[in-house]
């Protein structure tokens, strides 16, 4: 865990503003209404230069979403977005990297400092996700990617801390990048390609309230904290796919791991899926995920911890995502009961 890094000034985050998204492709979105990015400001910080930067991004959640489900509090995929569009928006905006360059993350994670900051209020938060980034280049100066660091606020309040790893690769090189990914698929044997017969879980048995938004089969959950689900990838989902891909986004990974962690944990301790919240995420990407070879989540129920900082008794839980022998994620979920 990184240590907390130091906010700037109240008087720096008022120079930030609210009034319009910023231009979707800029964030890597299609539709507008999916932009949740606002505004920036490069921070004036001591000891800042060229080889890391800080930045604040304003943003604003959204209060109804297909993916928040009318929740009380603001959704783990929405918080997990926000973040993606902030790192995004700062590589385009600031370090000057090309709009037709695609972005790879390499690794996420984040600890929760306050449940309650995430609860939904009267009116729409103002959110401040600050930045400092390491970025990495070439002789020629252009950047290639970078590791961060990050803290959310939701109306001044600390709420989280983050951080993780971007790659940036032109489209050239992406596409030779994706061809090696094609062959695995092309040369996959019959029983590892994407059946058509899969059907999504139940949504509350994953702490899910609409069926459009469930992304695994219905799990098998073992008496000594196993479990295992099959990824189940909806691409015309109006969040997830937003636009098209030829792979299965990151943010999909996450969410599969999340209701097969909330279904495991429930079953084993007796609690209700939809009261179950992400207090903790890690989460490192090793391989491209194949729309169509089935996927694999394979979860490790851990024992209950104490979340001081929260209050609360949490559930860690380890998932791994395979294609046949290809691991394509490691992710460590914790989830604690709220409501």
């Amino acid at each position: 865990m990184t240590l907390p890094m130091e906010l700037p000034s109240s008087t720096t985050r008022d120079r930030l503003t609210y009034d319009a998204t910023v231009p979707r492709a800029m964030v890597h979105r299609a539709s507008i209404a999916e932009v949740f990015v606002t505004d920036s400001v490069a921070a004036a910080t001591n000891g800042i230069g060229r080889s890391e930067a800080s930045f604040e991004v304003a943003a604003q959640l959204p209060r109804g979403h297909v993916i928040g489900e009318n929740s009380a509090g603001y959704d783990f995929l929405l918080i997990v977005e926000v973040m993606r569009q902030a790192g995004v928006y700062v590589a385009h905006q600031h370090l000057g990297v090309p709009l037709d360059t695609a972005f790879i993350f390499k690794s996420m994670n984040y600890w929760v400092r306050s449940l309650e900051a995430l609860r939904i209020g009267p009116r729409p938060a103002h959110v401040v996700v600050v930045l400092t980034v390491r970025p990495e280049r070439n002789r020629a100066g252009r950047v290639l990617g970078f590791d961060f660091d990050g803290t959310l606020l939701v109306d001044g309040v600390r709420t989280l801390e983050a951080s993780g790893g971007l790659a940036f690769v032109g489209r050239r090189a992406f596409g030779m990048l994706r061809a090696k990914g094609r062959d695995r698929a092309a040369n996959a044997e019959p029983a590892a390609v994407l059946s058509s017969r899969l059907a999504p879980a139940a949504a509350a048995t994953v702490g899910r309230r609409d069926r459009r938004n469930v992304v695994v089969t219905e799990p098998t959950i073992g008496p000594r904290g196993t479990a295992q689900s099959r990824l189940y990838v909806d691409t015309e989902h109006p969040h997830l796919f937003d636009h098209q891909l030829d792979h299965i986004p990151g943010n999909l990974q996450l969410e599969a791991a999340r209701q097969l962690a909330v279904a495991a944990v429930a079953r084993l301790h007796g609690l209700f899926p939809g009261e179950l919240a992400v207090t903790r995420l890690r989460a490192d990407f090793t391989d491209f995920a194949e729309l169509d070879l089935n996927t694999t989540a394979e979860a490790s129920v851990d024992g209950v911890r104490h979340a001081k900082e929260l209050g609360l008794l949490a559930v860690p839980v380890a998932v791994r995502l395979r294609q046949g022998d290809t691991t394509v994620s490691d992710i460590v979920v914790e989830v604690a009961q709220w409501h």
